[in-house]
């Protein structure tokens, strides 16, 4: 892990954001300088709403990433994880398949914080796990209090019906916002298990991650808010989408 700020705090009371991202990505409409500058605009709009969150940057190029690129970062985040000489990880962002990467690399990323020593005792301090992809902004109306009666939950945007018209619908006729989503640190193994249901449903279902996880999720631990209160921007054609 590269380092950024230090936070440790003795109670659980902070909230932790993986920021998943792909700087390089070998897809995608978005040019490289455009991503880099909508990424910092992220990070600085999370110090802005939640400025005591503990910040992890996640980032699954399969190409390196330049390292002042990364020094930049460095500014805003508690860490850098960056995954780029991950076999996995190589091999599905040079093929493309952004679902699997992000699944992956979540996991992966899961994996770290159980394992790995530093991270491990950072998660003390956590009461709550945002998964959050950047080029994504919170809007004015962002609360991080509207979370706190959500121990033991998920939290994701209410359920969106399915646009697939095939045989896919038969394994999930709703999709949930994988954009910005959360949960409690006690779901953090039933998550590590829902995501192997969610590689599964890709690889076999060709369902994409949302719809993947709306499959995979166990509706008992589920919270669904009306609205995340924010918004970003889409990899396949730069258009601006609010949640």
């Amino acid at each position: 892990m590269k380092n950024g700020k230090n936070t440790m705090s003795l109670l659980p009371d902070k909230n932790l954001f993986i920021v998943t991202s792909a700087l390089k990505p070998n897809v995608g409409v978005i040019n490289e300088n455009d991503r880099f500058t909508q990424t910092i605009d992220t990070l600085k709009s999370l110090r802005t709403h939640v400025p005591d969150a503990i910040l992890l940057f996640s980032d699954g190029s399969p190409n390196e990433v330049e390292q002042e690129k990364y020094q930049e970062i460095a500014k805003y985040v508690n860490g850098i994880i960056p995954w780029n000489m991950d076999e996995d990880i190589q091999k599905l962002g040079g093929a493309g398949a952004k679902s699997l990467v992000e699944s992956v690399m979540v996991i992966k990323m899961l994996f770290a914080l159980k394992q790995n020593p530093e991270l491990a005792k950072m998660m003390s301090s956590v009461k709550r796990i945002f998964k959050y992809s950047a080029r994504t902004v919170l809007t004015d109306d962002f609360q991080i209090s509207d979370y706190d009666d959500s121990f033991g939950k998920y939290v994701f945007k209410k359920r969106i019906p399915t646009w697939m018209n095939d045989k896919r619908k038969g394994y999930a006729d709703h999709l949930y916002i994988t954009r910005m989503f959360s949960f409690c640190p006690s779901l953090l193994d039933n998550y590590i298990q829902s995501l192997h249901t969610v590689l599964a449903a890709i690889q076999e279902y060709g369902l994409d991650t949302e719809h993947a996880h709306f499959f995979a999720i166990d509706k008992k631990y589920v919270t669904e808010f009306e609205q995340l209160h924010c918004q970003g921007i889409m990899a396949t054609n730069g258009a601006i989408e609010n949640y």
